[in-house]
């Protein structure tokens, strides 16, 4: 059974159409990678997923529930809140509360969420996933006191937290220094080899051929390729693909 089903989703702004029927599903524990160019519609596609954006069309399904449905109308802002904590979104500018250390953004939206859980439990789970991010000894640390690799991986921690079904990142290394760039991706790709379900826009063409199951190739608003690395990688079947890895790997 897929945990994640995307049927012809479509989003317009103005006059202008970004995505323009998008379909495909995914298994639990798979990582799918989403590559293209600036503009294909990538980042709308997850801002849609994560209900930041609403479609203009089609349906959203997760474990067999339908989230969305465009022919139901807009959700209702306390709909919208329940339906995200299906998704959890790293976003490429980290953004981290500054004046909070990196525990209590981690624990900051499990606390408002209350799921049952006690402050004592909520701290020790935020303590666990900032471990597993390796900042065990940076816990008390404010955003400004972190490297941006650092603060990326708070970020991914407090994703983590709310223990979404798909956790979802958005270029997650385009804000960081080369430098700084494979702490962050080797974080993602211990999450992979733990069957994290995972869905990532990238422009790391490598990283994402190592570490996804399954990868979505967008041009102008439509999935021009799919499949696994391997197809979509190393033996494009579409034109448009073999121009766009032609333009990175060269």
């Amino acid at each position: 059974m897929s945990i994640l089903e995307v049927n012809n989703i479509k989003k317009k702004f103005d006059n202008t159409e970004i995505l323009k029927g998008i379909s495909f599903s995914m298994e639990k524990g798979e990582t799918l990678s989403i590559l293209g160019s600036s503009g294909s519609g990538k980042t709308t596609l997850l801002r849609c997923l994560n209900f930041l954006e609403t479609p203009n069309e089609g349906t959203i399904t997760v474990n067999d529930n339908c989230l969305f449905d465009a022919k139901n109308g807009p959700l209702r802002d306390g709909d919208l809140r329940e339906k995200r904590l299906h998704f959890g979104m790293v976003f490429q500018q980290f953004n981290l509360f500054p004046q909070y250390t990196a525990l209590e953004n981690v624990t900051l939206a499990p606390k408002l969420e209350n799921r049952g859980k006690s402050q004592d439990e909520i701290i020790e789970n935020g303590k666990l996933f900032l471990d597993k991010m390796g900042l065990s000894d940076r816990m008390n640390n404010y955003p400004h006191q972190l490297s941006g690799g650092q603060q990326q991986r708070v970020a991914i921690a407090r994703a983590l937290a709310l223990r979404p079904d798909i956790l979802c990142f958005d270029e997650p290394t385009s804000a960081l220094d080369p430098e700084l760039t494979g702490e962050v991706l080797k974080v993602i790709k211990e999450l992979a080899e733990q069957h994290t379900t995972m869905i990532i826009v990238t422009h790391e063409i490598g990283f994402a051929r190592d570490v996804s199951d399954k990868i979505i190739f967008m041009d102008d608003g439509v999935i021009a390729d799919e499949g696994t690395p391997d197809q979509v990688i190393d033996n494009p079947s579409n034109e448009r693909t073999r121009q766009f890895l032609a333009n990175y790997l060269k």
